[in-house]
């Protein structure tokens, strides 16, 4: 089985709502409305699924914050302090995941589901992504050697 046809599998069978679909497909027609549509003719809604559950996977600006609040943890003794700390984590966490979502006008439900497909998906993306990068070499090699 090719990726797209193991993506299209993975992707309809993460139990995503009518809604989310709707949701897909309008954040889908914003973003060929904004680029060119040279650099959006290969966007179908299955790729488009599968690059939003990749961003939903990307919060890099949290980690700073949880290595601090994880020393903090480390250092406290009082299992007080500990469950303060956990539930500051949660809380800083939730704050986060819905910022995120509401970024990207996703419900937080849908993001959750996005996160859990990408994790789904990570061994066909590795693997796609393994390909393109091939592909762009074997292109710069043709090039040169023109």
């Amino acid at each position: 089985m090719d990726n797209k046809a193991a993506i299209r599998e993975k992707i309809l069978s993460n139990n995503f709502t009518r809604k989310d679909y709707s949701v897909f497909k309008r954040n889908m027609k914003t973003v060929k409305k904004m680029y060119h549509p040279n650099l959006t003719s290969h966007i179908d809604l299955p790729e488009a699924i599968t690059q939003m559950a990749e961003d939903s996977t990307k919060i890099r600006g949290v980690a700073p914050i949880y290595v601090i609040l994880f020393l903090m943890l480390l250092f406290g003794n009082d299992k007080t302090e500990a469950l303060i700390y956990i539930t500051v984590m949660t809380i800083v966490m939730l704050i986060v995941l819905w910022t995120n979502a509401s970024q990207r006008s996703l419900p937080i439900s849908t993001d959750l589901r996005l996160m859990k497909l990408a994790f789904r998906m990570r061994k066909i993306l590795k693997a796609r992504t393994r390909e393109e990068k091939a592909r762009i070499k074997a292109e710069k090699k043709r090039k040169r050697a023109k």
